[in-house]
This record gives structure tokens, C-alpha cells and sequence, in this order.
């Protein structure tokens, strides 16, 4: 085997974070390339065999890894190795601004804001001891080129265990045109300041039409004021990712609010689209960049920016269940796509010719592949992540490697 072709090495994503950002740019990825027989291992800067896991990689991804002492000898072994170093970032986590822009309940302790800003500087430290950057969306792209350094835009896209999970919410679900439920999902409580551009609107919709219901799954602020729509609004708890479908499918009007006035907000990628659309659920959303780049307004979703555009999109899908029908339907085979993990398999590779063109133009190149659409994605499941996988570290082993550096 040529010593300078990635055909048959390891290529290594570590992780320094855990949640969706984990599953979307390091697991999924992970499954791209297994798509094609590439050898890739999943770890994170926690485990305890970490550098063992790491040190043969081809090609390692640094995947929002905060910058520490095993972190810096993991680096410095690979670039031994002539090994690529890439970092991945799907969030605005590396600019000392954006502590300003993040509304976290969690900063109104002075020792978890300090610790975050801390964060931020060593995420710029890991930024800078890459080649090269691959992130989720344009608006990134443009926020990293001040480091210099070659970006690639690799966008999120749905698992094959996401499509089974979807696949299952879309044929036990049950729905009525007379029951139309708008929803919103929460994954953190950051979003408070951008669902409640939209809250009053919302109360407006519900006090105009007695029969329509709001539900809230996760982090939403239950101290909003709904009036006499209360009995209207059902806040639900957040709900692991592999039992969210159940709860999206009975939408029928997603709901995907940013604000446009704040860098964090329009740093985010269009996944709410995606998670929604896979169960043929249509989505009105901010147009930042990425939902502009994902929905097409009119066709596969629908963009709203002043309170006019918002009860307008509203309106119009409240009062016609075939518009609703259609749209979602739009939508899903937008996502199949341009979101399956079979699409961003063929653009992975692509990427990582790129990557070699670019950073090591003497390696071999990889055999560029077309995958075709997968209808079953149950035959697949030795490739899907396990549960075990994601619950580690534990804070028990957060601690304990926050000892260890």
C-alpha cells in the first residue's frame, strides 16, 4: 500500500463535545465514510484510549476539540506522522465575541462563564494548530477564513438510523385535517430569545383559531404570557433524538425561529428543516443562510421574516391541509436528496480529495463513488452508533479527565 494514500488507513474523528453536535459532525460522518469501506473510528478526547485510538489515523478530524496538554501530544503525534489535521465546527465557538451573543442560563454563574470564555480561546488554539477547517454551513465558512487556513463546508445530514426512526413515526402516526398542531423543538436553552420572536404571533394564531394546539418539546421558557390560550399550548420534556420523530410527526407546522441580528443564531445549520421534513412536515423559518440554502419558499417550506410574514405562512397553512400535505411532502424528497447519508457519502469523498489535492497534492487520490438511494435502512444497522457510545463520557469521567489535565 502507498505509505501516502488514505485506501485502506484510518481516518480519525475525536470529539471534545457530546449531544446532537457529536452525533451530527462525528458520527454521521463516520458512517459516510464506512458507506465506502473506509476504515474510520469514532472516539472522544475523554477516553481514556485515546492516543491508542488515534495514532495510526491518515487523516484525523479534530472535531470541537478545546485545545489541553493531551490534546496538543495527540496533535503533535499525528503531524509526526505527516498525518492530516483537519478541525470541525458547527457552531460560532471560536471567536471571543461570541460569549456576548449566546443567552445561557448557565452564564449567570461567573465560574461556568469564565470556563466557557476559556473555551472559546482554546477552541482558537485547536483552529490554529489545523491545515485546514471543515464546517456545516457558508455563514461559518466566512467567519473562520481569518485563521488562513483552507475551509471545506461539509453539510449535516440525517443518519441511516434517523431514516429507520423516521420511517416508523411516519407509518404509526395518526392525523386529522381538523387537528392541526404547530410545534416547536428546543434542544437547549439558548433559543429562548429566538422563539420568543415569534411567541406573540403565536398567541395571536391560537386565540383566532380556537381548534388549533402549540406544542413545545424541550428547553421552552414556560414563563411566557399565552392569556387564554393556555389550554391551548402542551409543553412537553426534551426527548432523546431516537424518540423525537414520534413526537415531530404529529406537526403539521414546524416551526424553526432565528434571529437574524445575532451571529450565533445565523451561525446554525438547517437540521430543524431536515429532522422535520423527514417526516413530511412542512417548516416556516428565519432566512438565515442556511435555511435559505435549504428551503425553497413556496415549494419545500416557507421563509418568514417581520410578524406579517410570520402570521401570513401561518395562515396559509392552518387554513389549507393541502398545502400542508404537499409541502411536506416537497420536503421529504428534498431531504432523501440532498440530506441522505448517501448523498454526503459522494460528497465526502469529494472532500477528501480535496483535502489531499490541497494539503498533500502527492497522495493518491480516492476513487470517487454514486451512491444509490437506500430504501432499507434496517440492513445497515452494524454501521449505526450505539447507545453505550453516546453516553459516554459520563460526568464521572468528565471529572476525572479534567483532573488528569
Amino acid at each position: 500500500m502507498n505509505n501516502h494514500s488514505l485506501n485502506g488507513v484510518n481516518l480519525s474523528i475525536l470529539s471534545g463535545v457530546q449531544g446532537d453536535t457529536r452525533r451530527y459532525r462525528a458520527f454521521h460522518l463516520c458512517e459516510q465514510f464506512k458507506l465506502v469501506n473506509l476504515l474510520c473510528s469514532p472516539s472522544h478526547l475523554t477516553d481514556r484510549s485515546v492516543k491508542k485510538v488515534t495514532e495510526k489515523a491518515g487523516l484525523l478530524i479534530l472535531q470541537r476539540v478545546a485545545f489541553d496538554a493531551i490534546a496538543a501530544q495527540i496533535i503533535d503525534c499525528a503531524r509526526s506522522r505527516n498525518a492530516i489535521i483537519l478541525c470541525d465546527l458547527d457552531d460560532l465557538v471560536f471567536l471571543r465575541d461570541s460569549f456576548q451573543w449566546i443567552d445561557s442560563p448557565d452564564f449567570a454563574d461567573p465560574i461556568r462563564a469564565r470556563l466557557y470564555q476559556d473555551n472559546l480561546e482554546r477552541n482558537r488554539q485547536t483552529i490554529e494548530q489545523c491545515e485546514g477547517i471543515i464546517v456545516s454551513t457558508d455563514y461559518l465558512a466566512e467567519q473562520v477564513k481569518s485563521f488562513g487556513k483552507p475551509v471545506w463546508v461539509h453539510r449535516n445530514a440525517f443518519s441511516l438510523e434517523m431514516f429507520a426512526c423516521a420511517q416508523e413515526a411516519l407509518s404509526s402516526r395518526s392525523s386529522s385535517a381538523n387537528n392541526v398542531i404547530v410545534g416547536y423543538a428546543s434542544g437547549t436553552p439558548t433559543h429562548d430569545r429566538d422563539f420568543q420572536l415569534i411567541q406573540p404571533t403565536l398567541k395571536k394564531m391560537l386565540e383566532d383559531y380556537p381548534d388549533l394546539h402549540l406544542h413545545l418539546i424541550g428547553h421552552v421558557s414556560k414563563k411566557l404570557n399565552w392569556g387564554k390560550a393556555l389550554p391551548q399550548v402542551q409543553y412537553l420534556p426534551f426527548v432523546p433524538w431516537r424518540i423525537l420523530p414520534h413526537f415531530l410527526a404529529q406537526f403539521s407546522i414546524n416551526l424553526a425561529p432565528l434571529r437574524l441580528d445575532n451571529p450565533f443564531s445565523q451561525s446554525k445549520s438547517e437540521i430543524k428543516y431536515v429532522e422535520a421534513a423527514l417526516l413530511k412536515v412542512p417548516t416556516i423559518a428565519s432566512p438565515t443562510a442556511a435555511f435559505r440554502y435549504a428551503i425553497r419558499h413556496g415549494e419545500n417550506g416557507f421563509l418568514a421574516t417581520s410578524v406579517e410574514e410570520w402570521q401570513d405562512c401561518l395562515r396559509e397553512l392552518i387554513e389549507n391541509p393541502g398545502l400542508r400535505t404537499g409541502i411536506g411532502e416537497v420536503a421529504y424528497q428534498d431531504v432523501l436528496e440532498r440530506y441522505s447519508p448517501w448523498v454526503r457519502t459522494d460528497e465526502a469523498i469529494r472532500l477528501l480529495n480535496s483535502v489531499i489535492q490541497t494539503l498533500r497534492p502527492g497522495w493518491e487520490l480516492l476513487p470517487e463513488v454514486t451512491m444509490s438511494p437506500i430504501t432499507n435502512p434496517m440492513e445497515y444497522q452494524p454501521l449505526w452508533i450505539s447507545e453505550n457510545i453516546e453516553k459516554h463520557p459520563t460526568l464521572v469521567e468528565r471529572g476525572v479527565y479534567t483532573v488528569r489535565t
